[in-house]
């Protein structure tokens, strides 16, 4: 696996640059921030993550190590993959990227091609806890506290990302899996159950789904 790549920036296009590493030119994919800033000529180098598939392996290269590690994230995600990952990065900053997950507000995730609002509150599900710290440093520090998010189990955020993914809102899908937990009978141990009593909470309380 290609970890990083330093040599001559020999050809800019419009979504990669052509890098010349003694004498072997390598496409690699950059996001529109960095390709902004790489000028025809001159030595470049960046960090690499590698995706190989049967027909092609491809390299995506960031200036900073830290929107690579950020990439990593995104396409961990199911449903992002690494077009909607470059895409994102190419319209947010990572340290915006990292702070509207960390808010739980999908809107600006949204504005990035091939994201729509469903994957954005996923992200927001799954990454909100796994953030890099480095992108959260100079956050005002009532944001960085959340407990009552890390403080819940795997089970219970398993089951509030497959209510996202059944089409409910993030804080819909929150509320109602704090509520079943917090009663006398919550099935904290069985995801299946969990879910199923999240289902009928939702159902109860004529809580509706939300589209797109």
């Amino acid at each position: 696996m290609i970890a990083w790549l330093s040599g001559h920036c020999r050809q800019v296009g419009s979504d990669h640059v052509v890098l010349d590493v003694s004498g072997v030119g390598y496409e690699v994919f950059v996001t529109a921030s960095d390709l902004a800033s790489i000028v025809q000529g001159i030595p470049l180098a960046v960090s690499v993550h590698t995706v190989v598939r049967e027909d092609a392996l491809l390299l995506y290269g960031f200036v900073e190590v830290a929107s690579r590690d950020l990439f990593r994230l995104l396409i961990s995600v199911s449903g992002v993959g690494p077009k909607g990952a470059l895409a994102l990065l190419s319209t947010l900053s990572p340290s915006a990227i990292a702070r509207t997950i960390h808010d739980g507000k999908p809107g600006p995730l949204t504005k990035a091609k091939g994201i729509g609002k469903r994957t954005a509150e996923l992200l927001i599900v799954k990454l909100r806890d796994r953030l890099p710290a480095e992108l959260l440093i100079d956050m005002p520090e009532p944001m960085v506290a959340e407990p009552k998010s890390s403080s819940r189990t795997p089970i219970a955020q398993d089951a509030i990302s497959a209510l996202v993914n059944l089409g409910y809102r993030v804080q819909q899908a929150e509320t109602t899996i704090d509520t079943v937990l917090a009663g006398d009978d919550a099935p904290s141990g069985d995801l299946g159950a969990l879910i199923t009593s999240g289902l009928a909470a939702l159902r109860t309380d004529g809580r509706g789904r939300h589209g797109g």
